[in-house]
């Protein structure tokens, strides 16, 4: 029998653990109740002009270009703010960045990648990694906004939806909602404009497209998109299921154990676990995903060899039998297709993404281009696997979004 989903339950902590943190914030906390969406914010940290060219002077050489750009000290604040999921209001939580210099400016929403911890969500791990960098962008002109997503930060006492398109853009949307109210404060002197860039990797990168044609096709009125840097997304998760399910070994099986957790956890499937993996790891990874446990940790607990992982039906009927519909059907549901986009798009890969693999960002550039659109632009990066493109996808995706070649 299957076991009673404590989803509710989770649920309405998150919602009784909003009403205190909104009745109890700290003294110094701007608030605004008249808000639609925007909370509360909290001054995490600041950062200088120096530190920002020190930030990104570390990321590669060709930040010496970007020393004229920098304008302003930043300062990063946690906003707390109300979004839906699942039909239900909730709080979560994300950063804005904002410049010390009063002004107009334009949003930058970025988009991280899969993080399987409590702890290194953006708002608890402001000072490290390479939140930092994408902070410091704030000194360059923009009101930089970065969501925790459902899951971490405010909401952490829900599982994390992961690859669930419609709660993930539902999230990142009132997240700059909430900004643009934030920024409506008088005590904010950095103002919000319409202009919208967006960028984010992996996880992030299939966000940021997901956010892209939500916009172009339902909110074009609120928000004027100018530019769209999507990095190595698994942008349609039925090409990365069955490119898996061929594979003898994977190097992280934890990404498809991480959609498999998240899809039975929340019912988008009528499948237990166990139709799809193993034993014992189909009762283990439930656990492995509560918050505490990095990537390395949850791979290390399962097999690479996906015959050890995964139930034979799965890796060898997934496309015949009828006890793996639903989980087609989510996957189709929940993958983003191309579409006659009017925004400048670039597509960065690295040609050796041993993860997510560098054909499928060929695969939907070329549905792009069948569409019509000469927006968008595919970019490869030579010699970059998923982790170490990170690096090349951010700096090209600044120096495009500041007008530098």
């Amino acid at each position: 029998m299957k076991q009673i989903n404590p989803f509710r339950i989770y649920l309405l902590i998150a919602i009784v653990a909003g009403f205190v943190l909104n009745s109890c914030s700290k003294k110094g906390d701007s608030t605004e109740t008249e808000s639609q969406y925007f909370i509360s914010s909290k001054l995490e940290t600041t950062i200088s002009k120096k530190q920002v060219l020190t930030n990104f002077t570390s990321l590669s050489s060709d930040a010496a270009a970007m020393a004229f750009f920098i304008n302003s000290d930043v300062k990063v604040e946690k906003v707390i703010y109300k979004t839906t999921f699942r039909g239900q209001n909730i709080q979560a939580s994300g950063l804005v960045c904002l410049p010390k210099e009063p002004g107009n400016y334009p949003i930058l929403s970025f988009q991280n990648g899969t993080n399987t911890e409590h702890s290194k969500a953006p708002t608890e791990n402001y000072d490290k990694d390479f939140f930092p960098i994408i902070e410091s962008l704030a000194s360059f002109g923009f009101i930089v906004v970065i969501p925790d997503y459902i899951g971490f930060g405010a909401s952490s006492s829900l599982v994390h939806p992961y690859l669930h398109a419609e709660s993930t853009t539902q999230c990142i949307l009132d997240m700059i909602r909430a900004t643009k109210e934030f920024a409506n404060n008088d005590s904010i002197d950095a103002k919000a404009t319409k202009n919208l860039f967006i960028f984010g990797y992996s996880q992030g990168g299939w966000a940021t497209m997901e956010l892209q044609k939500s916009i172009e096709k339902n909110y074009s009125d609120e928000f004027s998109l100018v530019k769209s840097s999507c990095g190595a997304g698994p942008y349609s998760l039925n090409y990365l299921n069955n490119f898996v399910l061929k594979q003898t070994e994977y190097p992280a099986p934890y990404f498809l154990a991480y959609i498999l957790n998240a899809y039975t956890y929340y019912d988008f499937i009528p499948n237990p676990l166990s139709d799809f993996v193993q034993e014992p790891y189909a009762s283990q990874i439930p656990a492995l995903f509560d918050g505490t446990n990095s990537a390395g940790t949850i791979d290390a607990a399962l097999p690479h060899v996906m015959a050890n992982l995964l139930t034979s039906g799965y890796r060898t009927e997934f496309e015949t039998n009828a006890k793996f519909v639903n989980l087609d059907a989510a996957l189709t549901a929940n993958s983003v297709t191309a579409w006659k986009t009017t925004t400048p798009t670039r597509l960065y890969h690295g040609k050796n993404d041993e993860i997510v693999p560098y054909s499928m960002s060929e695969t939907i550039y070329a549905d792009f281009q069948a569409k019509g659109t000469d927006k968008v632009t595919l970019v490869p990066i030579s010699g970059a696997t998923h982790t170490s493109g990170i690096n090349q996808t951010a700096i090209q995706t600044i120096l495009w979004f500041l007008g530098l070649n």
